[in-house]
């Protein structure tokens, strides 16, 4: 079998490129002949929005190729009610503490929302493996590995809801587990030689926390070892930042760059901030109006790109009794001069971000 794994969508009235994101989701789907979509939790943003778009969901999720299976999450786990129509392909998996699908060579074991401690489910679960089938976990939680920042988990705490342990879920032997509630990014943890963890990130951006182009996990049954899960560009809405340097005498070195930059991006889809940085010898006013220059080529989109100029004129670091300090030192040692200039440029690039001038 194949699957596509998503989540946290938190589908709102007022943001309609989460719609648009879920029909992208549909496409990807098709394009990718999979048998099923899973959905690990925070379809809708709230109870109030479920009921705003049931009716226009009922078409968009009937007659498709594949089934939905969905459960609910922190955002909309009172959402669900076994009399509501949300379409012909779509299932709700909300049976406690956990609800099993079985198709093929594949075994879903789904945990809905529940003020619940997971490791209270942790020998049923264990019992539920399957050797003879891929067996996947499906849930809506807080992993507890490094790599994932506080700020990655929306608008909520990460410690707040259903915290798991990486160690407990290696022991119970899930050949994965697929797992909403993190926002910010695709991220894959091995976390033991049987065991894949999964956060498909959301597949729109939420905040501008969410930055970077979006995406979706594939699984392919009938593929073996690391090959069998992957990911897949999403051509949805998503929050992005260009940061660039400018340095003093290469100040239309980084223009280029940012211009090169921009070519890259299909505005239709993104938000994005451009942040310049740095210290300029050229004057401010003649700057702005070169960047303002390479901007205004995409005027069609000018809402959609914010500008941030933090950049400096570097006589405030010339001018500063410090940097004299420094460099007279600098200028002091036996030194190449390329290692001088390289050390310089370092240094008034930190004068930038130092606590000594305010921007």
């Amino acid at each position: 079998m194949k699957i596509l794994h998503s989540s946290d969508l938190h589908l709102n009235s007022k943001y309609p490129e989460r719609f648009e994101a879920l029909e992208k989701i549909i496409l990807a789907a098709e394009k990718e002949n999979v048998d099923l979509v899973l959905i690990a939790g925070d379809f809708f943003d709230s109870s109030r929005e479920a009921n705003k778009l049931r009716p226009a969901l009922r078409d968009k999720l009937s007659s498709l190729p594949f089934k939905i299976l969905v459960i609910p999450g922190n955002h909309d786990y009172s959402v669900y009610t076994s009399d509501l129509n949300f379409g012909n392909d779509i299932k709700i998996l909300q049976k406690k503490p956990y609800e099993i699908v079985e198709l093929e060579d594949l075994k879903v074991v789904a945990v809905p929302y529940a003020n619940q401690d997971f490791s209270e489910l942790v020998f049923d679960l264990k019992n539920e493996i399957d050797s003879g089938k891929v067996n996947v976990l499906l849930i809506h939680c807080s992993l507890d590995v490094p790599f994932l920042s506080e700020s990655g988990f929306g608008d909520e705490k990460r410690q707040l809801y259903l915290p798991v342990n990486s160690k407990v879920l290696a022991e119970i032997g899930f050949d994965y587990v697929l797992a909403g509630h993190f926002h910010s990014q695709y991220a894959e943890s091995i976390i033991s030689d049987k065991t894949v963890f999964i956060y498909s990130g959301s597949p729109v951006s939420i905040t501008r926390k969410e930055t970077g182009k979006r995406r979706a996990c594939i699984i392919d049954t009938s593929l073996k070892g690391r090959e069998r899960a992957y990911s897949i560009p999403l051509d949805t809405f998503y929050f992005d930042e260009i940061r660039l340097i400018l340095k003093s005498g290469k100040e239309l070195e980084t223009l280029n760059e940012l211009e090169q930059e921009l070519e890259t991006y299909n505005m239709r889809n993104v938000n994005l901030t451009v942040n310049l940085e740095g210290f300029i010898s050229t004057s401010e006013k003649e700057i702005n109006e070169k960047i303002r220059k390479i901007i205004g080529k995409y005027k069609e989109y000018k809402d959609s790109i914010r500008l941030v100029e933090n950049y400096r004129d570097v006589r405030d670091v010339l001018n500063d009794p410090l940097y004299a300090m420094f460099k007279s030192k600098l200028d002091s040692q036996g030194f190449s001069q390329e290692f001088k200039d390289k050390i310089n440029e370092v240094v008034t690039f930190q004068f930038s971000q130092s606590k000594f001038f305010k921007k």
